[in-house]
């Protein structure tokens, strides 16, 4: 009887010859072996790269997704151009504009009760200003926003908390820095609980928002601006301690007598970002945007934009 290493023999020789006249066979067919060689390598290293690149696309059209948001329709003001007045010789020329109160809360409460479909509701304000801290001093984005704007927008807080309901009710000075914000004015230190002051007054850091690459490219093709550099605080707490552009007051009587031929952006909320639930009911939701505005207080038209 033949033990198992003795029936192993042959098979081992056999793959010693195969490999023997292989190899004799690369050497005498070098350059045929070579193309061979080069055409393997060559098309699993195409494969790869086709793959790298679909997979880059992927990733990057995903990123701008989570940019603007799933689902959402965006409702901007008009800010009409004023125009040049006309001769008091023909009177009859003159339109009469019909009055609006603009865009305001109260259209964003009407909106969530008669849109059907919608998952979340974000007014905004937005203010060029300028931050302050230690001799630093850089232009920014003052945001005045409420809870629904980092859902939509995807934003996750890297550090700190989120705004409470005494922030939002009362409208306090604090507010949720972006990344470079961080970087550029607390480069060695914890920032949660520090003073920073932004236009005419001291706010208090309460979180920082994760990071969000975004590249020159997206911010003109999507139109958007570094989030990284904002400074986002409660809805109410713009409106109480920076401007309310519902109200009307001395100083804007008096700018608009002075220049009248300067465009007033009057309205309250400079967007409403809405996000409806399923995306086969969006063009739905979209569509009876106009005949919802109609219903709503301000009465000059809105522009609706699906991202």
């Amino acid at each position: 009887m033949k033990t198992p290493t003795e029936n192993n023999f042959p098979d081992k020789e056999r793959l010693i010859a195969n490999l023997t006249i292989a190899f004799e066979a690369v050497l005498s067919n070098r350059v045929r072996s070579i193309l061979t060689g080069l055409g393997i390598i060559f098309g699993v290293a195409a494969v790869i790269a086709m793959l790298a690149i679909g997979n880059g696309a992927q990733k990057e059209i995903i990123d701008q997704i989570k940019l603007v948001g799933l689902n959402n329709i965006v409702i901007k003001p008009v800010i009409e151009q004023t125009e040049e007045q006309v001769s008091a010789d023909d009177p009859f020329n003159k339109e009469k504009n019909k009055y609006s109160p603009g865009l305001t809360l109260k259209d964003k409460n009407a909106i969530a009760k008669i849109l059907p479909d919608i998952q979340a509701i974000s007014p905004e304000i937005i203010k060029d200003t300028y931050i302050m801290n230690k001799g630093i001093r850089r232009s920014a984005k003052l945001v005045g926003v409420e809870p629904p704007y980092f859902k939509l927008f995807n934003f996750e807080l890297e550090e700190g908390t989120m705004f409470n309901d005494q922030n939002l009710i009362h409208g306090m000075p604090v507010c949720i820095i972006g990344k470079s914000i961080k970087a550029k004015f607390f480069p060695s230190e914890n920032p949660i609980g520090k003073k920073l002051k932004c236009g005419n007054q001291w706010l208090t850091v309460m979180g920082v928002l994760e990071q969000r690459i975004i590249s020159e490219n997206s911010i003109k093709r999507l139109g958007i601006r570094d989030y990284n550099m904002d400074v986002y605080v409660p809805l109410k707490t713009v409106l109480i301690r920076y401007e309310n552009r519902e109200l009307i007051t001395k100083s804007m009587i008096k700018k608009a007598d002075k220049d009248k031929t300067t465009t007033t952006n009057y309205h309250q909320l400079d967007r409403l970002v809405l996000q409806v639930a399923e995306t086969e009911k969006l063009s739905a939701a979209a569509s009876l945007g106009p005949s919802c505005m109609a219903k709503i207080p301000f009465s000059k038209p809105g522009i609706l934009c699906i991202p």
